[in-house]
């Protein structure tokens, strides 16, 4: 049987949304409620987006999409979307897609939330890719 995706919402120091999935990010309703809910927080001004992937057991090419989808979405629009604790089926996932080098990854919220206030005051600074923090 299928868990469907859950997003919990909450905000954090630095104006940073953090978003708390858990369940099956698969190409099904979750996704697009996952997706309608970045857009909205976008489009509402917010630019610095940490999703926590710790909670996620399950993840298809339709979820992997949802995640580029929505973070070149941030970018287009000035923001950043990075990822927090995948889980070990997410990141198997994220390897095998090579998005690894390309999303932010960290397993540490402190570390991950100070990442945005350095990115945001200093628009010289490298972005890292990969596992950091």
């Amino acid at each position: 049987m299928m868990a469907p995706l859950h997003v919990i919402q909450r905000q954090a120091a630095g104006g940073v949304t953090i978003l708390e999935l858990s369940g099956h990010l698969v190409f099904d309703e979750g996704a697009r409620v996952f997706k309608e809910q970045v857009t909205a927080l976008v489009g509402a001004g917010q630019k610095h987006l940490l999703v926590d992937l710790k909670n996620i057991t399950y993840i298809d090419s339709g979820g992997v999409g949802a995640l580029v989808g929505m973070y070149l979405h941030a970018l287009r629009r000035g923001g950043q979307l990075k990822l927090l604790c995948p889980s070990e089926r997410a990141s198997h996932v994220l390897g095998i897609a090579q998005l690894l080098k390309i999303f932010e990854v960290f397993d540490n919220e402190e570390k991950a939330i100070r990442t945005f206030a350095m990115s945001s005051t200093d628009p010289t600074t490298p972005r890292p890719h990969g596992v950091a923090g």
